[in-house]
């Protein structure tokens, strides 16, 4: 069905030839100029004679296409008036009527609630809303604010949709994590003082209404992906759980870039944020950062002097993709294992070839189960040898 139809101000002409009832009939206007061909129109005949004169007892609206000076594919009697026959010379006009009027309305429904606010959001998808993270006193704050950069408020809501529900943020709403906790375990030896991409979310439940958080997964859809203690590296920092339950719906609805310090101070910042380091809508991927491993050996053996190369890592979804390219030197009492961690706990076990050198030895064997210690083997189980240039080369996807 088609909702809109454009009109022209102020237009009358006549009927060139009379008309009958019924949809055969060849209905040709005597003027067209400038009528509307890119939409439907609606023309009203024999509302008043040539002299003005009304004449309501003969009136009749009629919806069609323009093509030339006719109207073809008509619907008749439209408005609530009668189909009924009209002379050649009755009077044509284009007038504004309750049917145009209420079809715009209908259309406008399709995708808009009754506040104006689409109803069709895709999920995670902010309307009139941004992310805005900030810094004071090494704390770290994450909000919602309107377009305009102001809190929502009844006058400035922001919707977003929830499951398959579109929820309405009429005041504030942000979370502070202050400094001095390990959040999300970014203050890790791996990750303090590095650039880390965090996942903002909206949740919902019945008793708090809209809340927000932040995490380092990408994946989660309910509360209880998350996990509730403040150093784990799934942890999300939202607002309220006071009555969150595991099956409250939450959407991931971009992401932003803070660093967490070393030590027990664990300040945050924030760097200046860009379309790169901040995200405004559901995306689930960080970009690539840097990690530092930190290295060993099994039992008495030691890897020391280690100079890494590269220890790049992404999260897409589930997954952690980490490359690693390390020298160093072991020493004492040789095994077989080197060991590195990665910036993330595994789900379950995996194990990968890899690359390594180890004087003539340049194949090895990686693997590790629910952890994020990492351990480097030859292919053939021997223990490693003892000296310098000992290298890891290592890449691989693993679920966390």
């Amino acid at each position: 069905m088609a909702y809109f139809r454009k009109y022209k101000s102020l237009h009358s002409t006549t009927l060139s030839a009379s008309i009958s009832t019924g949809t055969g009939e060849t209905i040709t206007l005597g003027s067209v100029t400038n009528l509307p061909t890119d939409t439907e129109i609606t023309i009203t005949i024999d509302r008043v004679d040539s002299s003005g004169n009304e004449t309501s007892s003969k009136m009749e609206r009629i919806t069609g296409t323009l093509v030339g000076s006719g109207l073809t594919s008509y619907t008749r009697a439209i408005d609530n008036t009668t189909d009924q026959a009209h002379s050649s010379g009755a009077v044509v006009e284009m007038v504004w009527n309750a049917k145009d009027l209420n079809d715009i309305v209908d259309g406008l429904l399709v995708e808009h609630g009754q506040t104006g606010f689409h109803n069709n959001l895709p999920r995670g998808f902010l309307s009139n809303g941004k992310i805005v993270p900030s810094v004071a006193s090494d704390d770290l704050t994450v909000a919602i604010k309107g377009m305009d950069g102001n809190d929502p408020s009844a006058t400035n809501p922001v919707y977003i949709r929830i499951g398959d529900t579109v929820r309405v943020i009429t005041a504030a709403l942000s979370v502070t994590k202050a400094a001095g906790t390990n959040w999300c375990n970014s203050g890790s030896d791996e990750l303090a003082a590095k650039e880390i991409d965090y996942f903002v979310y909206l949740g919902y439940n019945a008793t708090d209404g809209v809340v927000i958080g932040f995490s380092r997964i990408p994946f989660a859809r309910e509360y209880s992906e998350f996990s509730a203690t403040t150093t784990n590296e799934k942890y999300c920092a939202i607002s309220d759980i006071s009555n969150a339950a595991a099956g409250d719906d939450y959407e991931n609805i971009g992401r932003f870039a803070a660093t967490l310090a070393a030590g027990a101070g664990y300040e945050w910042t924030v760097p200046a944020f860009s379309n790169i380091n901040l995200i405004q809508r559901p995306i689930y991927e960080t970009r690539r950062l840097n990690w530092l491993p930190t290295y060993s050996a099994y039992d008495t053996m030691t890897y020391t002097s280690v100079t890494t190369t590269n220890a790049y890592y992404k999260i897409i979804g589930d997954t952690l993709t980490f490359v690693l390219y390390s020298s160093g030197t072991t020493g004492g009492t040789a095994t077989h294992i080197v060991q590195a961690t990665i910036p993330f706990t595994i789900v379950g076990a995996s194990a990968f070839g890899c690359g390594l050198i180890d004087g003539s030895k340049t194949v090895g064997n990686c693997g590790f189960s629910n952890t994020n210690v990492l351990n480097v083997t030859h292919i053939d189980g021997a223990d490693w040898g003892l000296g310098t240039f000992r290298r890891l080369k290592l890449t691989n996807t693993v679920l966390i």
